[in-house]
């Protein structure tokens, strides 16, 4: 028999906040019908495959959403016990232990979470921060919309950028200036590495940038799988 264990307050409260992105509420609603495989999720919410494999591995690390083999893919399905056992949990004044898990990465990805909260209403961007650490912010979780595999010409880029917003010269010049994407003889593709940056660039960036890119690749190679 295997033994129960409860979850506590913060690990309940950890995966609250992971929850607590508009996409993955999408995609947790979808899982709530039946299980899906990465590419039938892609096509059901018009998100990219990097994009879906970006939020699976937030959500399966969390243990919100189990992964299994399905031929060449990943199968998802909706942890149901896990949720049955949060609602069961108690909202206890935990705070003791939610200092401990709280100071560093969670902070960086709850204000994250609140710049693409505040500046995104679904796929739009409402409007281009003038702040320049949230506008890296936007354009990374832009990036997610692009395959790192393949390239685009300036066309393709600039339709992928519409999505968001109407001023795709603008988007498609600071991902290029931040290094985010290469350009050449009109050809885009998003960066494989972290370029150098100055002093007051990196000051501009939030979080480790090398792991959140190695990420975002990852994510992206996983997907083709």
């Amino acid at each position: 028999m295997t033994e129960h264990t409860s979850t506590s307050t913060a690990e309940m409260a950890r995966m609250l906040k992971v929850i607590a992105d508009e996409t993955r509420l999408r995609i947790l609603g979808l899982l709530a019908e039946r299980p899906y495989v990465g590419k039938e999720i892609a096509g059901a919410l018009d998100l990219t495959p990097p994009t879906v494999s970006h939020h699976m591995r937030k959500l399966v690390d969390a243990g919100i959403v189990t992964a299994t083999p399905d031929a060449q893919l990943q199968r998802y399905t909706l942890n149901a016990d896990l949720l049955l056992d949060m609602k069961r949990t108690p909202l206890a004044d935990d705070t003791s232990q939610q200092a401990r898990v709280s100071p560093e990465g969670s902070e960086e990805e709850a204000w994250r979470a609140r710049v693409i909260r505040n500046f995104f209403d679904g796929d739009r961007l409402r409007s281009i921060p003038a702040r320049r650490k949230q506008r890296v912010v936007v354009l990374q979780h832009l990036m997610e919309r692009f395959d790192p595999n393949r390239p685009y010409t300036e066309r393709e880029v600039n339709d992928i950028l519409r999505v968001a917003h109407d001023d795709v010269a603008s988007l498609r010049r600071e991902l290029v200036d931040y290094g985010f994407m290469t350009r050449e003889r009109g050809i885009y593709q998003l960066a494989r590495s972290t370029p150098p940056r100055s002093k007051q660039v990196a000051q501009e960036i939030t979080g480790d940038e090398h792991s959140w890119l190695s990420s975002l690749i990852a994510a992206a190679v996983d997907a083709q799988r």
